[in-house]
């Protein structure tokens, strides 16, 4: 075996699981938030110093806001900024959901 098949064998590899791992964090981010709170707890959690504190608190949990955050138990379109008919409150009062019109247009 060679040098360059000894790096081939190991890098390969390694790019393919940090793009699993993108894929995964991108796709699962509340998956990704609790693995990374875990580990942050493994390494200490807050009373951690030095290089490990600066770690745990790189890896602890962000609060997520905004509809874009992918952690709202409403799913897409849950945020008032986010809808395009404001005039039906009273279907929001009663815990209806607005609605919203498509329209479809055609391209020339």
């Amino acid at each position: 075996m060679t040098l360059y098949h000894a790096i081939e064998t190991l890098l390969v590899p390694l790019i393919v699981l940090a793009c699993a791992l993108s894929v995964l964090a991108r796709y699962a981010p509340r998956t990704r938030e609790r693995v990374k709170a875990a580990l942050a707890a493994r390494l200490g959690g807050a009373a951690a110093t030095g290089l490990r504190g600066r770690l745990v608190r790189r890896l602890a949990p962000q609060a997520a806001a905004g509809c874009a955050s992918g952690c709202d138990d409403g799913g897409c379109n849950t945020c008032g900024s986010n809808t395009a008919n404001t005039t039906n409150t009273t279907d929001r009062q009663q815990g209806k959901p607005a609605e919203q019109v498509v329209r479809f247009v055609r391209k020339r």
